[in-house]
């Protein structure tokens, strides 16, 4: 009974992880298409806060 759910755990996790590593890798495809295309818009205030929040 143990094992079962062990090895169930392993797959749900497996599964989430396989999942996760899709969707990054479709948000990255997206970014490179639209670099290349000239139509990425680079949101200049949230990479300001980030970098000013960084040197907090």
């Amino acid at each position: 009974m143990a094992n079962t759910t062990l090895n169930t755990n392993r797959i749900d996790k497996e599964t989430k992880t396989n999942d996760t590593q899709k969707t990054e890798n479709d948000k990255a495809s997206k970014i490179a298409e639209q670099i290349k295309n000239g139509t990425y818009k680079i949101d200049t205030k949230a990479t300001a806060s980030a970098i000013a929040n960084s040197l907090i």
